[in-house]
């Protein structure tokens, strides 16, 4: 068994990009993403099914998103911390992680007898 904790609930899809969670958070159809940054309805279909948006196109998604190009690999539920985070320095980005971990402490973390 793995002792990797996960840091979110949200599975990786099959594809290595979000694309498809980015239209379907802004309300766009396949045919409103192609018509929208130029691309052909058979390419967005492709990007859907799994294929990754070349450079170009990665831009245009991005900025049609409202995200950068990072955000299109992340799930849409997962830009908030990203622009929580962004600009920060080490320090604070630490500071996060920290109180993050205590938030979302694991219940079996407290069966090790230091609480009272």
């Amino acid at each position: 068994m793995s002792n990797i904790k996960h840091l979110h609930v949200v599975d990786m899809p099959e594809r290595l990009h979000f694309v498809p969670e980015w239209a379907q958070r802004k309300g766009m159809k396949q045919v409103e993403v192609a018509l929208r940054i130029g691309a052909t309805q058979g390419l967005v279909s492709r990007w859907f099914a799994g294929t990754v948006p070349s450079t170009d196109y990665l831009q245009k998604l991005a900025d049609l998103f409202g995200t950068d190009i990072h955000g299109l690999f992340r799930h849409p539920d997962e830009e908030w911390i990203a622009r929580l985070l962004r600009g920060r320095s080490p320090a604070e980005r630490q500071k996060a992680v920290e109180m993050l971990m205590l938030l979302f402490k694991d219940d079996e973390d407290d069966r090790t007898g230091t609480r009272g």
